[in-house]
């Protein structure tokens, strides 16, 4: 019906400036303008398809990078008119999916927008591949604990677009307000399905890697900083030995990256800079995040000499990651606020985490 209500509004209007003739019988007059909705059908089912192969190939297009779901996410809400609307990504650590990217929701909604494995029948439904309109009372209750009350009053629609890749759920679109172009909110859903189909993979290459190292996190045991360092230093490969201890406020570069990703969600991101920033330096030494959110970072037999070359290899590690920092002028962000070297100047592990976390 909405095709055939787009057809006939399309018709209406090109006859505009056409005299209107003398009146046929009206089953006649009803046959040719049926006719006519139907010879326009075609027409507007090639736009559609062609709107949508616009968004693909503009998605496509966009740079590599550990940002690439902001990027995609935006290129969506700007295409669709979406006005409140999240990218949700699996968290392997966490079990559940969490706003990697989002626009328009209150503070509120974003902490509490944690969606489990399992939470409810509707999301699980995801599974299938098929987006989803949850348009009911009953359903839309089922989603109440993950909005602010605020959120939750004026809600009257959900719409879910599953990202699945080799049968695995990697990632869920969620809106909850859109203008979208198409005559019918079906419309809209063909328009996401296809999109999801063609940019699952892209979503995966992206984030594969992060999930890896997520998961390897997710089996270590929860840890204090200060026992993550008597650990180590009580480890054989330490034992003895001389050890840097370095202290990287990571604010500075977290926020240069997300000023060019309106849409970013900043504790995803520093979840994705502390876990490469783990990987980098798993055969180095050991990288533990402080509550104030500087980085410490321990190297086995390394000097204070050597710290300007180190510094150098992370900007260019994190740079070849992040497609938006690339520039010296962002990796430059990264330096050493403190510093100490075991046992040399201090034995006392609880007195060293508080001097490299002030």
């Amino acid at each position: 019906m909405g095709l055939l209500r787009k057809a006939a509004s399309a018709v209406a209007l090109s006859d505009t400036n056409v005299s209107p003739p003398q009146k046929p019988p009206s089953s006649i007059g009803l046959l040719k303008r049926s006719i006519q909705i139907l010879a326009a059908i075609p027409a507007i089912i090639r736009a559609d398809e062609d709107f949508t192969r616009h968004i693909v190939e503009e998605s496509k297009a966009l740079s590599d990078g550990v940002e690439l779901p902001s990027r995609l996410f935006t290129t969506l809400r700007k295409r669709l008119s979406i006005t409140k609307g999240a990218l949700l990504l699996y968290d392997p650590m966490r079990l559940e999916y969490a706003p990697w990217a989002s626009y328009g929701f209150d503070q509120t909604t974003l902490h509490r927008m944690r969606i489990p494995l399992g939470a409810s029948e509707t999301f699980n439904a995801l599974a299938n591949g098929d987006p989803l309109e949850v348009t009911t009372p009953a359903r839309r209750t089922e989603f109440q604990r993950f909005f602010s009350s605020r959120e939750f009053a004026v809600l009257e629609q959900i719409i879910l677009c599953p990202y699945i890749f080799e049968d695995t759920l990697i990632g869920v679109l969620l809106i909850t307000e859109v203008r979208h172009p198409f005559e019918s909110t079906q419309g809209l859903l063909s328009c996401l399905k296809e999109v999801a189909a063609d940019l699952s993979s892209l979503l995966q290459r992206a984030r594969g890697s992060l999930m890896k190292l997520s998961q390897a996190r997710a089996t270590r045991p929860p840890a204090t900083p200060e026992e993550q360092v008597a650990r180590l230093l009580e480890s054989r490969p330490a034992r003895g030995k001389k050890m840097l201890f370095l202290s990287l406020p990571l604010g500075p570069y977290i926020s240069a990256i997300a000023s060019s990703h309106e849409d970013l969600d900043l504790f995803r991101l520093r979840e994705d800079v502390r876990n490469l920033l783990e990987a980098f330096l798993a055969d180095l030494g050991v990288a533990i995040m402080l509550p104030g959110g500087s980085l410490l970072v321990c190297i086995q037999e390394m000097g204070r000499e050597d710290v300007p070359l180190f510094l150098h290899q992370i900007r260019y590690f994190l740079g070849s990651r992040f497609a938006g920092a690339t520039s010296e002028e962002g990796g430059s962000l990264i330096e050493v606020s403190k510093s100490r070297i075991w046992p040399d100047e201090g034995t006392d592990v609880r007195e060293l985490v508080t001097f490299l976390s002030s």
